[in-house]
């Protein structure tokens, strides 16, 4: 038996109060080994995500199996209201598939997809959300440049450049951003090349300019991107490629364009936290702005073949990049001793 009018039904409509979505996976099973001093490292991801934020976007955390300190760590944080919304799962379903059952579960236009071992730094919101509205076709933008993502997964960037839409040229990073760009370079464990990675991939619009290419450790999509990416589970805890195939080659595929912002926005952290790392947070404050409502350009997406994938690529490489192949990273290296 029911007994009165549900109160919701008159009144059913409900405000957009966001246009950007943070999503930040978590998976902290216990304090041994990888994971001994990561908890820290992971405090200071949320809480710069936190600070740095503006007014028009929130955060969800989607806790994959942490363990009992780390539950009551991310229910304290969610009664604060630093985290707006928190997914627990009572065990890892793996990456790709927490962060995509989240995002695709999002009503904001821009969700970012983060690892839980960035800092970030005053501005890198605002930078990002820069980069969409200068490029109508712009699927995602990672606030932090590598060189070497100019030919990851970003052909339908480059076929913009052949066909005269964007502009390209290669410039050098300033001193400042070289000096951040290396860091970061370092924590992932890669060999830096002054010569190769300090040399940036510039595409430009009629209204500005980025770096061609993106990676996945954080990056901000399109809403409309999540949509063309595979709906089937990839069941991989993380890596194997499961970034590349369900996240990163869909944008591409779908005609969006991948890009950077010039300057890096973001530091990467690993699993322990440096001296660096301590004195970039330092500088970090509580961003109080709140802008208006962000209206994106609008862009329908075409999925391309993958032989004009391959044919505008090699245009190109032929037209507009004349270095020589990019020297292997120190990683690559010690794969090729251990094969």
């Amino acid at each position: 038996m029911r007994e009165g009018i549900n109160p919701a039904k008159l009144d059913p409509y409900i405000e957009k109060k966001y246009y950007h979505r943070i999503i930040i996976p978590i998976f902290i099973p216990d304090f041994n080994g990888y994971f001994k001093n990561i908890f820290e490292v992971y405090k200071l991801c949320l809480e710069s995500a936190w600070l740095t934020q503006h007014g028009k976007s929130a955060i969800t955390v989607v806790n994959n199996g942490s363990c009992e300190e780390v539950n009551q760590w991310l229910n304290e944080l969610h009664k604060e209201g630093k985290i707006e919304t928190l997914i627990s799962h009572s065990s890892n379903i793996g990456k790709v598939d927490a962060i995509l059952g989240a995002a695709r579960s999002c009503r904001e236009d821009l969700i970012t997809l983060t690892d839980s071992d960035i800092l970030f730094k005053n501005g890198w919101q605002e930078a990002v959300e820069k980069v969409f509205l200068n490029f109508s076709k712009a699927g995602s933008v990672a606030p932090f440049p590598i060189s070497r993502h100019l030919y990851y997964y970003s052909t339908s960037t480059q076929k913009a450049v052949v066909q005269g839409k964007l502009s390209f040229s290669f410039e050098k990073a300033t001193v400042q951003n070289l000096r951040e760009i290396e860091q970061n370079y370092l924590c992932y464990n890669w060999s830096f090349e002054k010569e190769y990675d300090g040399l940036l991939p510039i595409v430009g619009s009629s209204s500005g300019k980025a770096v061609l290419g993106s990676g996945h450790q954080i990056m901000t999509v399109r809403r409309d991107a999540i949509f063309s990416m595979p709906y089937n589970p990839s069941f991989i805890k993380i890596s194997s490629g499961s970034e590349s195939n369900w996240i990163d080659k869909p944008i591409d595929d779908f005609g969006f364009w991948r890009l950077s912002t010039i300057d890096t926005m973001v530091q990467h952290m690993g699993n322990q936290l440096t001296p660096n790392n301590l004195r970039t947070f330092e500088f970090v404050y509580k961003n109080e702005t709140n802008p208006e409502p962000l209206k994106l350009p609008p862009f329908i997406p075409k999925k391309t073949s993958s032989l004009l994938k391959r044919m505008y690529s090699k245009i190109f490489r032929l037209k507009f990049d004349k270095r020589p192949l990019a020297p292997k990273l120190a990683i690559q290296i010690e794969q090729d001793r251990v094969l």
